[in-house]
């Protein structure tokens, strides 16, 4: 029988584990590094408790006191995880100030797998720090951006959650506040507001998605938008759809707080860059499945690979690309809510559009940790090899439907041109600028 000798020291912070539970972080439930002040525990755990006693931290929950702490959630609020760190029983007095400084160390090799979960707690625990409570919403926003404004120095809290009406929205990780906030989009995409404004308007007012009051009087699915019977989709219903959708896109984009960091004209340009690829996944994705190429609206008009020679052949153009590009790989990868509002934010927060450098390196760095996210979360469904795929054709997709973009806006100046469709107001300005408008300066439908 051959005897094999635990290589954990055997010290107050650390001792040989004694069953399966020692393999689980008794804070958050992720994989445990080792026993550390007294219990088993992740390495995130771990440095969270220290930095919390080394730097004499006090936090404060802005809600009962008992939010959940496990590993997809842990950085929420920091209040409720030092409280079940000390409730699971981690020693305060274990920590000894030769050994667990804050800061530099001459300890520079360290596993790998070890350092990086350090790091992308560290990350969690900065992003999720501030965006525990909502940002502040003036009644009228301002058009200018702030001169202090510069990449190294946002004045934007990234990724605030806005009060979507559900306290709890505010302890959950960044996917999930995603997820809310596209649920409420699409409460808002089936009710049967409307209203009649510019796009200036519509960019520099409050986001109606984060007025608790408005989505309680408005948020309802509207009668016109139950699936009693289908038909054909008509051109009016392409209109109509299409409003909607560009309404909804519009208080969308405004629940980011980056955005709202934005100059005007910046805004205009990322919601006129987003105007196409937005609501194609939005239809997309809310279509019920009644095969592989056919699209469905909640009213119960549809379309499909049927010609319509009524339409110009660039939007029939996209109709097929539509089906063929973005419908069929989101059936095959058969994406959650999570992944596919962690998928259309990045969309959304596209540097690519024709904004300054500014804000295009603003809107970046939101979208690179709304993508790291996502990774993580697709990483924790699947094993690694199905996680990575899975993500690289997720991620691929994009490049499919900014081709289809370009390819769409170029068929909607041909229309304009040629007065083949009928744009409303609203749709012209956004797709060629502000200076369109009529006499009342308002939306015609």
């Amino acid at each position: 029988m051959v005897t094999v000798r635990s290589r954990l020291p055997m010290t107050p912070q650390s001792s040989p584990p004694s069953s399966s539970r020692d393999h689980v972080c008794l804070v958050c439930q992720d994989f445990a590094a080792g026993y550390h002040y007294g219990v088993p525990s992740c390495v995130g755990c771990k440095t969270f408790f220290r930095r919390t006693i080394m730097k004499k931290q006090k936090y404060i929950c802005q809600y009962e006191g008992n939010c959940p702490v496990d590993k997809t959630i842990r950085c929420a609020c920091r209040y409720c995880r030092f409280e079940k760190c000390l409730n699971v029983g981690m020693d305060r007095n274990a920590l000894q100030q030769s050994r667990d400084p804050i800061g530099y160390t001459k300890r520079t090799k360290r596993p790998k797998k070890e350092m990086k979960t350090a790091i992308e707690d560290s990350s969690d625990e900065s992003s999720g720090s501030t965006s525990l409570s909502p940002p502040p919403i003036s009644p009228t926003l301002s058009p200018t951006l702030s001169p202090a404004l510069s990449p190294s120095t946002p004045s934007y809290t990234p990724l605030a959650i806005p009060n979507l009406g559900n306290p709890k929205a505010s302890r959950r990780c960044i996917l999930q506040v995603l997820e809310d906030r596209e649920k409420c989009a699409n409460d808002l995409r089936l009710s049967d507001y409307l209203p009649l404004r510019s796009l200036h308007e519509a960019l520099c007012s409050r986001s109606l998605l984060a007025d608790p009051t408005f989505m309680a009087q408005w948020g309802q699915p509207s009668e016109r938008h139950q699936m009693y019977d289908m038909r054909f989709v008509t051109q009016q219903d392409y209109h109509y759809w299409h409003e909607r959708d560009w309404f909804v896109l519009t208080e969308y984009a405004k629940t980011f707080d980056v955005f709202e960091a934005l100059d005007y004209q910046d805004k205009a340009e990322l919601v006129r860059h987003a105007a196409i690829t937005v609501p194609v996944l939005v239809q997309v994705w809310n279509s019920p499945d009644y095969g592989p190429d056919t699209i469905v609206f909640p009213d119960g008009t549809y379309f499909d690979k049927t010609p319509e020679p009524t339409r110009p052949a660039g939007l029939n153009r996209k109709k097929y690309q539509m089906l063929d590009l973005v419908l069929k790989p989101f059936r095959d990868l058969q994406l959650d809510a999570t992944e596919f509002a962690a998928f259309k934010a990045v969309t959304f927060l596209n540097p690519d559009a024709d904004i300054t450098l500014p804000a295009r390196k603003l809107i970046n760095n939101e979208r690179v940790r709304i993508t790291k996210q996502l990774y993580a979360y697709m990483a924790t469904k699947d094993d690694v090899d199905t996680a990575i795929e899975r993500f690289a054709r997720l991620v691929l997709m994009g490049t499919s439907m900014s081709k289809m973009a370009c390819e769409s806006k170029e068929a909607v100046w041909i229309a304009d041109f040629f007065e083949n469709i009928g744009f409303s107001t609203f749709a012209r300005q956004l797709f060629f600028g502000d200076d369109v408008t009529n006499a009342s300066g308002m939306i015609q439908l």
